[in-house]
């Protein structure tokens, strides 16, 4: 039995995060601007929506090339300007930022995924250090199960993350679709993302959002992990204890502010496992109510009843991923022994000659139809705030 004083503990914080979780979503309520007209020379159905307005297309869409590209790609990448790029479409939109297809309009096709932050928006929530900490993550994380930071930009209104393109969709498409994926495929994109958290956690970095929405497959199928807004680097044998991530995949540690590590991202990815089998979730409520998740998050997952569709060893693996001491749970090198992954050959997906369970069906470098373009929102209005450039000199 938890204590009075233990229990009024974890509520308090437990509204905490539902406040600061919902937000964003409250915002979408505020007044949306006018449509303007779709901007020309979009190649492509899904249109370029009225929010882009708002960043300085002059600049996107003048003329005169600057981009040699005949150099390695590091030191193309940092010849590429913001002019050279012609705006295709939109990919998707978060919390911190708006993701636009962009294609190089001089001498090649190679397209990007160009994410866009305004300035305003950041300075008004007060996440400037969140946007500063998700570029320096980006930059150090090289990893083919990460998308790859290529380079940023930044003018006076807007920060500009300049990123490999994944058009194959994101795995949460993937799950609409199918309900529940073959235990084959849930093992693809299990390892997959179990190679990202072994780059990352070999470097003390957390990543602290692992959804299916933050996991992209790459025009082969290859899955790769994305969004480190929330990411935060921890000293080995420390703790932070920020309270963030999305409910139905958080850790019993993260809800109490008890500190948490590496082991975390463990927890996240076996509800995400468990999610990939069944077409459920673990801990959600069957009402959506965000409290009763999390306090069914803290009761653990012993007393969870497993659905027949998930066999006797998956189960065995997504109960040590969640395990409700973070000592207790699998680290990186015992879930590539686990025998659920018996017979699977980690050397073949970690070279990519492994052959993935799915390809998407991508037609151009510039195809978006693994997106949903067509009910991309508008971006929120804000409190005009006189200075929002004095804390991104390195950006």
């Amino acid at each position: 039995m938890k204590s009075k004083s233990m229990r009024f503990r974890w509520m308090s914080n437990l509204k905490k995060w539902v406040v600061n979780n919902l937000c964003c979503v409250l915002r979408k309520k505020n007044k949306k601007r006018e449509r303007c007209e779709d901007m020309e020379n979009v190649g492509n159905e899904c249109g370029v929506m009225t929010d882009f307005q708002s960043i300085d297309l002059r600049a996107i869409t003048s003329t005169g090339p600057s981009y040699s590209g005949q150099a390695d790609l590091e030191t193309e990448m940092a010849k590429l300007k913001l002019q050279d790029l012609l705006i295709v479409s939109p990919l998707g939109a978060g919390g911190f930022g708006r993701v636009i297809l962009v294609q190089e309009r001089y001498g090649s096709n190679k397209t990007y995924a160009l994410k866009i932050l305004s300035k305003q928006h950041i300075v008004a929530n007060d996440h400037q250090k969140w946007v500063l900490n998700e570029k320096n993550m980006m930059a150090e994380l090289k990893s083919d199960f990460i998308v790859r930071l290529h380079r940023t930009f930044k003018d006076d209104e807007h920060l500009y993350m300049l990123m490999e393109p994944c058009l194959g969709g994101e795995l949460l498409t993937l799950l609409r679709v199918e309900k529940n994926l073959s235990n084959t495929a849930a093992k693809f994109y299990t390892a997959c993302i179990v190679e990202a958290f072994s780059f990352m956690h070999s470097r003390g970095i957390i990543h602290r959002d692992l959804k299916p929405e933050n996991v992209l497959l790459d025009t082969r199928g290859y899955a790769k992990l994305i969004d480190f807004g929330m990411a935060k680097k921890v000293i080995p044998g420390k703790l932070t204890h920020t309270m963030c991530g999305t409910a139905f995949y958080i850790a019993p540690e993260v809800v109490l502010k008890q500190g948490h590590n590496t082991a975390a991202d463990i927890w996240s990815l076996g509800a995400l496992v468990f999610e990939m089998l069944s077409g459920s979730s673990l801990f959600a409520d069957k009402n959506n109510n965000a409290l009763q998740t999390c306090y069914n998050i803290l009761q653990g997952i012993n007393d969870v009843v497993f659905p027949n569709e998930i066999s006797k060893m998956a189960e065995d693996f997504i109960r040590k991923l969640c395990r409700n001491n973070p000592v207790n749970r699998l680290s990186v090198e015992e879930i590539r022994m686990h025998g659920w992954f018996n017979g699977f050959q980690w050397e073949d997906l970690q070279d990519k000659t492994m052959e993935p369970p799915f390809t998407p069906k991508v037609e151009s470098s510039a195809d978006t139809s693994n997106f949903n373009c067509e009910n991309f929102p508008e971006e929120v209005d804000y409190p005009h705030i006189d200075d929002v450039t004095s804390w991104d000199p390195d950006f």
